[in-house]
């Protein structure tokens, strides 16, 4: 099952249209869904999990209930020629920072992005069709900003300045080239947020950024 990609900061990102959505802090979960077989496949950023597992087995039962209904339901009307759709989502709880949770505390599953896995490459919803098709039907992150990347609204969401925890994800409008599901991505995390790594992990802080 194919992997989220990995994110840079702004620096090298495109001054262009985008969307920035609530970076949430939790850990990244993948699920793989065919019309056959419906969601059958759960994963976080680089292994498979079960309802086993010790940290995320939990986000099965989760997803199940509050996304896989609707879901199957929009994927079946909207995406019925797709091989293959990836789910990508958050999976975090009220004391989570850096990915690692509190045992105990209720959970919550937000989906950041959907997949299609296409002959010969692989394409993220843009942001005006991913807001349209699920933000009235299942967890989404809320929308921070739309209008281009700019230094100004960087440095806004760095000092605080947006009703945000850890930061900003801002998704392009344009499919550009191949990589990373033909949509250019960054983040933006607020210097608040840094402290509170460095604070909670101390010199091993850069390992949760």
């Amino acid at each position: 099952m194919i992997e989220y990609p990995s994110i840079d900061g702004p620096s090298k990102s495109p001054r262009k249209l985008c969307t920035a959505f609530e970076k949430l802090d939790g850990s990244n979960i993948r699920v793989k869904y065919t019309h056959k077989k419906g969601f059958h496949v759960f994963g976080s950023r680089r292994e498979y999990i079960d309802k086993n597992h010790p940290h995320l087995g939990r986000v099965i039962d989760i997803f199940n209930v509050s996304h896989a209904p609707v879901l199957s339901q929009i994927f079946e009307r909207e995406f019925f020629n797709e091989k293959e759709i990836i789910v990508f989502g958050e999976f975090y709880g009220p004391s989570s920072i850096g990915g690692i949770h509190k045992i105990g505390e209720p959970m919550t599953f937000t989906m950041f992005d959907v997949m299609l896995v296409k002959k010969g490459y692989n394409e993220f919803l843009k942001p005006k069709q991913f807001i349209k098709l699920f933000q009235d039907h299942v967890n989404i992150p809320k929308v921070v900003y739309e209008g281009n990347l700019n230094e100004p609204f960087i440095k806004d969401v760095q000092e605080g300045k947006y009703d945000v925890n850890e930061g900003v994800i801002c998704k392009g409008h344009e499919s550009m080239g191949s990589y990373c599901g033909k949509q250019w991505t960054c983040k933006i995390k607020t210097f608040a947020y840094l402290e509170k790594l460095k604070a909670h992990y101390g010199q091993e802080w850069e390992i949760y950024v």
